[in-house]
């Protein structure tokens, strides 16, 4: 009984964290306190009326949960998650021996200890850090992991989520279960329980639209992005399509992340998360995603744009290796689709009206032209076989008036400042590199 006046008291005045000692005590350590009370109190109640009914308060412990966490620090949000994770398994046996035969009692007792369950995942997720999403990653890209980040206490948060795992499991919520009636919560579950030979796409299928919510929100995206890396990126890669109703809201949700989180790791792993996602879409699908990503839009990134136009490279790499003749990435679709975005400066006079060598660094147009240049340059020297048509002489002009020409002035006035400059040395040497692709064509 005054355990569960505590949680009248803190349900109805959060603020309030009492006299004396509470005063310096936040209210995350005072809910994991009682947490920790309540397990060893229920079992020992003389019991009067049904397990269920007993562990009815349970719901209004629920409520405190999320207002508790929201300065919450790691430390505090992983002692939460475990004392109630041992509470649902200490609690799921005591109810089980006390509904003996009845199952819907049963039942209605363990959906109350599952629920504060996931309230605790779900207000926690992004503070348990466990670094799943980056430990994945350097297991998919093992050679991109020149600098590893990874918390030196990540197990500590590995070990809170497998204990609610485990303890879930006690009550029935196994991995089928949980990808079956997708959350938040069961999402930090599956992440780091996904069985590295399960069917993923059809699991991407299933819990997709809590993948989506993720993403949208901001919440338990570390869960999501380890989700999608073990799903799409993992060895061995998945050799189906995906379907455009995953392909679409991914391709249109990723690239916010990637230019606007303000995590450079996070933005790098998602990155190419949708690079791999491209590569599962259909070559005409892709070709419009990616027409969309280089193009100019009002709420288009820069730096976006920029490697969008890597991700276009990689695209013309894989259909010129391949001889499938459909894929449009090998066909006068793509410059017809990628060219007018590409080959032209943005705006036409962007050039002319950077006057000094120092205002290069000012500008996004700069690093955006040393990525035109390159696919220019990968074209040239790749598609030997013309299967694009970008050595045709028409397209040779072309790019020479709306891209080369202007760069070619603008250097030679550049060049005059005699000032150093990164932008300015990139510039300089993707043309010669154009240059000398386009004398080797005659």
């Amino acid at each position: 009984m005054a355990a569960q006046e505590v949680v009248e008291r803190l349900r109805t005045d959060p603020a309030d964290e009492g006299d004396g000692e509470s005063e310096s005590v936040s209210l995350v350590v005072q809910l994991t306190r009682l947490v920790s009370l309540l397990a060893k109190a229920f079992p020992r109640l003389a019991l009067r009326k049904l397990p269920s009914q007993t562990l009815a308060p349970l719901a209004e412990l629920e409520q405190l949960v999320s207002p508790a966490t929201k300065h919450a620090t790691v430390v505090e949000s992983r002692s939460l998650v475990r004392t109630t994770a041992l509470l649902v398994q200490e609690l799921g046996v005591w109810a089980h021996g006390k509904a003996g035969d009845n199952l819907t009692e049963l039942t209605t007792s363990y959906a109350l200890l599952i629920s504060l369950l996931d309230a605790t995942l779900e207000a926690c997720a992004d503070l348990i850090q466990s670094n799943i999403a980056q430990r994945v990653f350097e297991a998919c890209f093992p050679r991109l992991n020149y600098r590893s980040v990874i918390r030196g206490d990540w197990e500590d948060g590995q070990e809170v989520v497998l204990l609610s795992l485990d303890a879930s499991s006690r009550l029935g919520c196994g991995f089928d279960r949980l990808h079956s009636n997708p959350t938040l919560a069961s999402l930090v579950l599956i992440a780091h329980a996904l069985p590295p030979k399960h069917p993923t796409l059809p699991l991407l299928v299933t819990i997709f639209p809590v993948i989506l919510t993720s993403l949208q929100s901001n919440v338990a995206l570390d869960a999501t992005l380890a989700t999608l890396l073990k799903v799409l990126c993992a060895s061995p890669p998945p050799q189906a399509e995906l379907s455009p109703d995953i392909i679409i809201p991914l391709t249109t949700v990723l690239p916010l992340l990637c230019s606007a989180h303000p995590d450079a790791l996070t933005r790098h792993i998602t990155f190419r998360i949708l690079g791999r996602v491209l590569q599962l879409a259909t070559p005409v699908l892709r070709l419009q995603v990616l027409r969309d990503l280089v193009s100019t839009t009002e709420d288009a990134s820069p730096h976006m744009r920029n490697a969008a136009i890597g991700l276009v490279k990689e695209a013309v790499l894989e259909a010129l290796v391949s001889r499938r003749t459909e894929n449009v990435f090998s066909t006068p679709l793509l410059l017809q689709t990628i060219g007018p975005h590409v080959f032209r400066l943005d705006p036409p006079d962007i050039l002319a009206s950077i006057t000094e060598v120092d205002s290069l660094k000012d500008s996004p147009e700069p690093a955006r032209l040393v990525e035109c240049l390159g696919l220019y340059y990968v074209l040239l020297s790749r598609d030997v076989d013309n299967r694009t048509g970008i050595r045709d002489p028409g397209t040779i002009r072309s790019v020479e008036s709306s891209l080369l020409g202007p760069i070619r002035s603008a250097l030679g006035r550049w060049m005059e400042d005699s000032v150093e400059s990164l932008p300015l040395a990139a510039l300089q040497i993707s043309m010669e590199r154009v240059d000398d692709a386009l004398k080797a064509i005659g």
